[in-house]
């Protein structure tokens, strides 16, 4: 059984990213016992920026009390943490980044992780941008997440060029992420 935490960070819940996001979480639930939860940020009630206030360094978690502290939580626990963002103006969009900031807490006075070793990252970015653009902003996000402390179980993209390749026509993507979902189904936990 793998513990699955997926953040989709589109204001869209058919988007692309969430779509993608949707794939993987298929194959990862299949006939398993995985445990799946799903956060959608621009749902939230209430949601803060990182302060830069240096609590989490005493305190060992984020102190801020908000709607993004149960993502954190859920996190630490994870086996795997699906993470997708459409890319807007070059970069992840204000959701992701909001999250991303607040994953700070994870790094000790030291900026060394303190999450469990071998928790593994899917990341997801999708855009209507050339592909350049995409394999920018994911070397960029891949490379935060290994600070933070993932290991990179993959990385998709996708450019749908303005609605002209919408991801439900690509049967060849959702088989892909499908496909990464069921490879969950038989890791160990961390």
């Amino acid at each position: 059984m793998s513990n699955i935490v997926a953040i989709s960070c589109s204001p869209r819940p058919n988007g692309s990213s969430a779509q993608i996001t949707d794939a993987f979480l298929d194959g990862a639930m299949g006939l398993s016992t995985n445990l799946v939860t799903l956060h959608r940020p621009v749902k939230f009630k209430s949601i803060q920026d990182c302060h830069r206030c240096m609590g989490c360094k005493s305190s060992g978690k984020c102190v801020i009390d908000d709607d993004v502290r149960e993502v954190l939580d859920d996190i630490k626990t994870a086996d795997c943490v699906v993470f997708s963002t459409p890319v807007y103006f070059e970069g992840p969009n204000a959701l992701y980044k909001m999250v991303e900031d607040r994953m700070y807490s994870f790094l000790d006075v030291n900026k060394v992780s303190t999450l469990e070793p071998g928790k593994k990252a899917l990341l997801i970015i999708t855009s209507c941008y050339p592909e350049s653009d995409l394999d920018r902003v994911a070397e960029t996000l891949s490379n935060n997440l290994k600070t933070i402390g993932f290991e990179m179980l993959d990385v998709i993209t996708y450019c749908d060029n303005y609605g002209e390749n919408p991801v439900s026509k690509n049967e060849e993507l959702i088989h892909r992420a499908k496909s990464l979902g069921r490879k969950m189904r038989n890791t160990p936990t961390v």
